[in-house]
């Protein structure tokens, strides 16, 4: 019985990717070690506050903090003290009043419950629902601080690309990360040729559909906010941002003082990643029709066989889980993951959640207690797999042209 090993890319409003080059003229470098501990967000925000107010009125509009975000002026901990405050806002999950100087620093050091890495996680604006409490801008900032500071600033110091290392960050954009991470199990190599390092800085990317992206060196906030692949480079963060430039154009936009990834926080579908990443057209079958599960012996002969020929074609698969459904514990709602593999004889799924998360089940793998992650990948039976997840996606091998 034969194992496939491959990329597949879940469907999911959900929420990664950057921009820079392999020694890229970013504004700071990561901290050194042995560096004095990190000042609190409130003593951060007591100096640069005022500067980040653009107009002066002692209130920060969206506006402003999106220009600060995008201005490479702000380094280290200005830049991750920005980064908290422009997740939140962006987020839209809090009842905010106005965001003065006064609000930012008397805000709570940490949610009940909830820590730092999690905080930036409920911060995703495609996951739907509202948070009753104020947010803890401390936690936030002090967890991207340590991301910004252990992050690479070469696009590819690792030379290739690594699975492994691929963080979904605080967009929701997971319908995006999980395409890319397939395309880097399947061939890392190849997602590494899709970068051009420029003299100037600035990063060419090639994309499937025949376009080429230019994406400007990040500023240290934008890196921030955006996904992560800590010391494999800044190549994830690069390729988030272009496609934000691509979104922004595709909408006829012109925010040139806002973060580019802002124009794909709020959800999409791998199928129009995988259409410019890859070039390819898809078909996508839903596992639920006019609110009633499908199933039967056929259906599940029908996806499985074209489970092992996307995989066999090494073809990109996406699947995605709905928002109402109820899950297995460790499953995200409204979420997108890549499916990397399918095993023929034990029936096996292979799965990535671009998170990146460790899962430990309290009972044995399955429906109840869920399945056991590693750095995001798990296996799922094919028949829990289509009762857990709303549909999948498959790339063909017909060519796409923007």
């Amino acid at each position: 019985m034969k194992a496939f090993r491959l990329a597949l890319v879940l469907v999911a409003s959900c929420a990664a990717f950057a921009d820079s080059v392999a020694q890229q003229s970013t504004p700071a470098a990561a901290a050194p070690t042995g560096s004095a501990p990190p000042r609190t967000f409130a003593q951060v925000v007591n100096q640069y506050f005022s500067q980040w107010d653009a107009n002066g009125d002692g209130t920060l509009t969206p506006d402003e903090i999106g220009a600060a975000v995008a201005n490479p002026q702000f380094h280290d901990e200005a830049a991750a003290a920005l980064a908290a405050i422009h997740m939140v806002v962006r987020g839209g999950k809090y009842t905010l009043p106005s965001i003065t100087q006064s609000y930012l620093v008397s805000s709570p050091l940490r949610e009940t419950s909830t820590s730092g890495e999690q905080a930036v996680l409920q911060d995703d604006p495609a996951k739907p629902g509202k948070i009753d409490h104020p947010p803890a801008f401390q936690s936030r900032y002090r967890t991207v601080l340590r991301r910004l500071r252990t992050a690479s600033r070469d696009l590819f110091p690792q030379s290739l690309p690594s699975l492994g290392a691929c963080r979904q960050g605080p967009l929701g954009d997971c319908y995006f990360v999980s395409v890319v991470g397939a395309m880097v199990s399947r061939n890392p190599a190849a997602v590494k040729a899709m970068f051009t390092q420029n003299r100037d800085g600035s990063t060419t990317i090639a994309i499937g559909d025949g376009r080429k992206v230019k994406a400007s060196p990040l500023t240290e906030a934008e890196i921030a906010i955006s996904s992560y692949a800590g010391t494999n480079g800044l190549w994830l963060t690069v390729l988030e941002n272009a496609y934000g430039k691509i979104r922004l154009e595709a909408q006829g936009a012109n925010q040139q003082d806002e973060p580019d990834t802002d124009a794909i926080a709020h959800g999409g579908q791998p199928r129009l990643v995988i259409n410019m990443l890859d070039g390819h057209q898809t078909r996508t079958i839903l596992f639920v029709l006019g609110g009633e599960r499908r199933g039967g012996p056929q259906f599940a002969t029908t996806i499985r066989q074209d489970l092992i020929a996307a995989l066999r074609e090494h073809l990109l698969v996406a699947t995605g889980t709905s928002t109402n459904a109820q899950l297995p514990p460790g499953i995200n709602p409204h979420h997108a993951y890549a499916i990397l593999g399918f095993n023929s004889g034990t029936g096996l799924v292979h799965v990535w959640n671009p998170h990146g998360n460790n899962f430990a089940p309290k009972g044995p793998d399955g429906l109840q207690y869920g399945y056991t992650t590693k750095a995001g990948e798990f296996d799922i039976p094919l028949k829990d797999w289509l009762q857990v997840y709303q549909y999948v996606t498959f790339e063909m091998q017909a060519p796409y042209r923007h």
